[in-house]
């Protein structure tokens, strides 16, 4: 249904779509149609049985029967799956495409919450816009830890996460100044720096050189190469897909602040190597580490309440994103939970990445 083009494996590669079916960790539910018994219908889900996280993905529906309300009804029964039993999860999140606003009402129905976006992904030739989604099991929400202070560049998406959203618990945290963002540039790096391409060896190494699991959070993302600087400053580990130009930071030893003088020259040295969009998953009570991207032109893109379980509360997490083009949002529909969320987004990429003349720097 996806078509051989789509950029994405789910769907369109048989070999990854037989290990997510197989996987002890994934339901998958197939919709049949009364009476024949044609297959109509699939989605797929995965939970992650250490952070008790749940990913809901691939849902399709057959054009001859939609319409019909299968969609809403597959969305609602496999949330309803995985948040329930033993061993369930405490948040299920999935990402809905805005060439309509169909996806995104189905989830939104069904009692998802309307969480952020993700400009400027690339899906085959072109960029588009994905929204993030998330469901919680009952009495989450109400146990989410405090956060004293995030840096004021954040304070448009935890306002639209409060207000929008309508999360209980917390008060809004105080917006602290954060030092002024310099220009974006892709300056030399004052040390030399080598690209690691060996995933199993990357991934081998993430864990010797950074053992706390806290540190290498990110869920359903393994990393697949390795910036290290050759005089051993500092290593940073990313997942980079050069078929669709996303790249995640998952972690840096000894930590994001050693990469601070050669920050914009390794996010150059990503792109020169296919990244087009960038994204990093922070706790959304690290003030420093978050004001460390945002003055690298990281703008706050979505919001993750209660994301992962810390002792009998849960930790807020933000997803950062930087991309390496000039928005694009040709043809985006979107559904108005989304608006705050899209609102805040443009106003920070305009004051970071516009100049007097409205001209892209």
């Amino acid at each position: 249904m996806y078509g051989s083009t789509y950029a994405l494996p789910l769907g369109t590669d048989p070999q990854v779509m037989a290990r997510e079916i197989s996987c002890p960790r994934t339901t998958w539910l197939a919709v049949k149609e009364s009476g024949t018994g044609r297959l109509v219908g699939s989605i797929l889900g995965t939970v992650d049985p250490d952070d008790r996280l749940g990913k809901m993905q691939g849902l399709v529906i057959h054009p001859d029967v939609r319409g019909a309300g299968l969609a809403h009804q597959a969305v609602r029964r496999l949330s309803e799956v995985m948040l329930t039993g033993d061993q369930a999860a405490d948040s299920v999140y999935g990402t809905a495409r805005t060439n309509s606003t169909a996806p995104q009402r189905v989830c939104l129905s069904a009692g998802f919450r309307a969480l952020g976006v993700f400009p400027n992904l690339r899906k085959a030739d072109r960029h588009e816009t994905m929204v993030l989604l998330a469901k919680h099991r009952d009495g989450v929400l109400e146990r989410r830890l405090p956060v004293p202070r995030v840096p004021a560049g954040l304070a448009g998406l935890v306002r639209a996460l409060h207000g929008a959203v309508g999360l209980p618990g917390q008060p809004l945290p105080e917006f602290v100044e954060e030092a002024p963002a310099p220009r974006a540039g892709r300056r030399a790096a004052a040390r030399e720096v080598e690209l690691v391409d060996a995933p199993q060896f990357v991934l081998r190494r993430l864990a010797e050189v950074v053992p706390d699991p806290e540190q290498r959070f990110y869920p359903f993302h393994t990393p697949n190469v390795l910036l290290a600087a050759a005089d051993g400053a500092y290593e940073l580990f990313a997942q980079l897909n050069r078929s669709d130009g996303y790249c995640a930071l998952i972690g840096a030893a000894p930590g994001l602040a050693a990469l601070a003088p050669d920050f914009e020259a390794l996010i150059g040295r990503l792109a020169e190597d296919g990244a087009s969009h960038i994204e990093s998953l922070l706790p959304l009570d690290c003030y420093e580490d978050l004001s460390l991207l945002l003055a690298h032109g990281f703008l706050p893109a979505a919001a993750y309440p209660a994301m992962r379980r810390e002792g009998e509360g849960f930790r807020d997490y933000v997803v950062m994103a930087r991309s390496m083009h000039p928005l694009d949002f040709r043809g985006l529909a979107i559904d108005a939970s989304f608006q705050p969320f899209t609102e805040q987004y443009i106003e920070l990429w305009k004051q970071r990445f516009l100049n007097t003349h409205g001209v892209f720097q």
